[in-house]
């Protein structure tokens, strides 16, 4: 949620409750009452209008159009008051990100219409979608995730209210891009440790790729619940949804897959199973290195991408198996120099200094480390993240 909606949440929900109060049941009862009857069939029934209601007043989700103007009537609040802009303003939110390519002021008018009427949405307006979506996954390998937490919240906002008015020949490539941007808004949310609300978005997720039968994407989805399940120290959670997305996943985001339970069976010690998971990997890195991966695959192709995965796998094992330790420091070390310029900047890439910071710990060299805490304590800075600057702390 950003800080829009949950202001206009709170000011939904206290409307409601002042005096006279009326419980949410009682409310989408009379807002389906101040309904036209050329509105009416529009307006959902009683029982999902209490849940969407529930939603508005947390924050999650901004009521669409057509309910404001029900809120305004019963009320005898207007529209500009109650949601504090008017209905053109939102769409301003697809320009929260740096913008580096192709969206024009076209693309901007027809997404203004698209928010204003979801159900007007084609094909132009799914590939603006698309196109702002690449821009912001590439934006937030330079500046981090924090920054777009709250734009990409809002934006997926008025996504599902274009999925639920969505049919035809349009409704499945634009549930596709809904999904991927789900699957963003979860990974973003993941990389600062809000693991429950990362875990809705990527059920969200789940069920439209679910919808488009893209067992990629369902893949994707097991196999994120395993890193979040890894950040939340459940090991068996982690080894099996890694094994489920192996099974829907094929290229590069299976290779991924095969490294993360590789750390899993490293957390247990297990170094047989290690040792046979990532050489797995490393035929499959060869096998899959020049296919073609899905628009959220890219840096699983990027130099040096796994063997910062091989080198953080060591690195667990080295813990209970030390002669793992010296190539632990050399996998990561080289896998941070090989990464692109601008991959260097992100959140993620921050997580892998800090494993070679834990690596040259354990190897010993404690001056190396020192130097490493003083690099992710800068990068935690500029990217406004104090996951990376807690991790900094711990380091030293």
């Amino acid at each position: 949620m950003s800080a829009e909606t949950e202001a206009i949440g709170a000011r939904l929900r206290k409307v409601r409750e002042d005096d006279p109060y009326w419980t949410r049941g009682e409310l989408a009862r009379m807002l389906r009452a101040e309904a036209t009857p050329e509105e009416l069939p529009r307006i959902a029934h009683v029982t999902s209008l209490k849940d969407m209601i529930k939603q508005w007043e947390a924050g999650k989700w901004l009521p669409r159009p057509r309910y404001r103007v029900l809120y305004s009537r019963l009320t005898g609040i207007p529209e500009t008051e109650l949601f504090g802009t008017g209905r053109g303003a939102l769409p301003s939110l697809w320009l929260a990100a740096e913008m580096e390519g192709d969206f024009t002021p076209d693309d901007r008018e027809r997404l203004d219409l698209a928010a204003s009427r979801p159900e007007r949405v084609d094909l132009v307006v799914v590939e603006s979608l698309a196109t702002i979506l690449a821009a912001q996954r590439r934006t937030e390998d330079v500046i981090g995730s924090v920054p777009l937490l709250e734009p990409v919240r809002a934006q997926l906002a008025v996504i599902a209210s274009m999925v639920a008015e969505a049919r035809g020949s349009v409704r499945a490539p634009l549930v596709d891009v809904a999904a991927q941007w789900a699957q963003f808004a979860g990974w973003l949310h993941g990389s600062v440790d809000r693991h429950g609300d990362a875990i809705d978005y990527l059920n969200t997720t789940l069920d439209w790729a679910t919808e488009n039968g893209d067992q990629a994407m369902v893949g994707t989805v097991m196999s994120w619940k395993g890193h979040i399940a890894a950040r939340a120290g459940q090991i068996g959670s982690m080894i099996g949804l890694s094994q489920a997305g192996q099974r829907s996943r094929r290229g590069l985001g299976r290779v991924y897959d095969l490294y993360q339970e590789a750390r899993g069976h490293a957390l247990l010690g297990d170094a047989a199973a290690v040792d046979r998971l990532t050489s797995t990997a490393q035929e499959e890195t060869i096998r899959w290195g020049n296919a073609e991966g899905r628009p959220w695959e890219y840096y699983y192709a990027a130099p040096g991408f796994f063997t910062l995965e091989h080198g953080l796998t060591y690195r667990i094992l080295g813990q209970s198996d030390p002669a793992r330790n010296a190539t632990a420091v050399e996998l990561l070390s080289k896998g941070l120099e090989d990464l692109p310029a601008e991959m260097r900047k992100s959140d993620w890439a921050g997580d892998f200094s800090y494993e070679l910071g834990r690596a040259y710990l354990q190897a010993g060299e404690r001056s190396q480390a020192a130097e490493i805490a003083d690099d992710l304590e800068e990068l935690a800075l500029r990217n406004r993240s104090d996951r990376l600057a807690g991790l900094a702390v711990t380091l030293r």
